[in-house]
């Protein structure tokens, strides 16, 4: 057991940088919160032999972060009772959803937000797993829907940005009350105790976002863009927030790959593969019966990317020694 705990720790980068530095420096009880959570997670549940109820639907299994979910989720259950693939080549929808109806699965893993679409409107007994979607608070979730955040904890994200860069003291957010009012003052809260401080503006479908962001700009040191639909409601919202942010050179720290190109700094993002074994888990957690299980669960694994020539251009301070916790480096 021992060994296996050490090998999920180092799988976790956060976790083995943290438990890397506890001989120089006191780890706060934070860290141990979140050490716990993960490995009684991983280790405590024991599940059910048969999984031929279990059907995987993915939005297009050409898409890499699809396919790594679809992979990983085969890792935990590997012979699911089928498996359909809504891209380019998929069967005609009459056809697809004869062969969901015949089959009547007692669990669909959707992949993506159309194959989350496609389920909802082919079935209404089925129960319903969802990963790799972004914004999933937009969705309507109704008793048996379930699903894997694509955004890890705040305290997580949080802590990971004070270990990289000690001396960004103030980030700022803009948020919508109306999905993140919640998760804005639990993250303030763990700011708080990491030694930040999260200035953060709320907004609503009404609000000048490139108004909003002018006024955060002038009192931070860091933009967080986190996956709030209000914020990113419109095409044009992404290449607005980061030339504000590239104008005033602020970085921006955020939870999605795809937001590189755009000129982000850093990059917290859920490790894709691991969110496939959650969700793998969590449909076994439900084939079980289990009690108590959470409706929306929160990424297991973290990937995180560094973009040094950002870094540079920001003049941000980086503790060189924390870059052992990063998986990829852009230069």
């Amino acid at each position: 057991m021992t060994n296996y705990k050490n090998n999920l720790i180092n799988n976790i980068p956060i976790l083995a940088a943290i438990l890397r530095k506890q001989s120089r420096k006191r780890t706060s009880l934070a860290f141990f919160f979140i050490l716990f959570s993960f490995l009684s997670g991983y280790t405590n549940t024991s599940y059910p032999d048969t999984t031929e109820n279990v059907l995987i639907i993915n939005s297009d299994i050409s898409i890499k972060n699809y396919s790594l979910a679809h992979t990983g989720f085969k890792t935990v259950i590997p012979n699911p009772k089928g498996e359909i693939n809504l891209g380019n080549k998929w069967k005609e929808k009459s056809e697809t959803e004869k062969i969901i109806r015949e089959s009547g699965p007692a669990i669909i893993y959707c992949i993506g937000i159309k194959a989350y679409l496609f389920a909802q409107e082919v079935t209404n007994d089925a129960t319903v797993i969802f990963s790799s979607i972004i914004n999933w608070r937009r969705l309507t979730i109704k008793e048996n829907t379930y699903g894997i955040s694509s955004e890890l904890l705040p305290s997580m994200q949080l802590t990971m940005y004070r270990y990289l860069f000690p001396k960004t003291n103030k980030i700022g957010v803009l948020y919508s009350k109306e999905y993140n009012e919640e998760w804005m003052q639990q993250a303030r809260e763990d700011a708080k105790d990491i030694g930040i401080s999260l200035v953060g503006i709320p907004i609503n479908k009404k609000t000048n976002i490139t108004s909003a962001l002018k006024k955060l700009l002038k009192n931070v040191d860091a933009i967080w863009l986190t996956s709030d639909p209000v914020v990113l409601s419109k095409t044009d919202a992404v290449s607005n927030i980061f030339q504000q942010c590239n104008a005033a050179n602020i970085p921006v720290f955020t939870y999605s790959e795809a937001f590189i190109d755009a000129g982000a700094t850093l990059v917290i993002s859920a490790d894709i593969p691991t969110t496939g074994k959650q969700a793998a888990r969590l449909t076994l957690d439900l084939l079980s019966r289990q009690e108590k299980i959470e409706k929306i669960n929160t990424p297991a694994g973290s990937h995180i990317s560094i973009n040094l020539k950002k870094v540079a251009e920001n003049k941000l301070m980086l503790n060189a020694e924390a870059l052992d916790s990063v998986n990829q480096i852009i230069q």
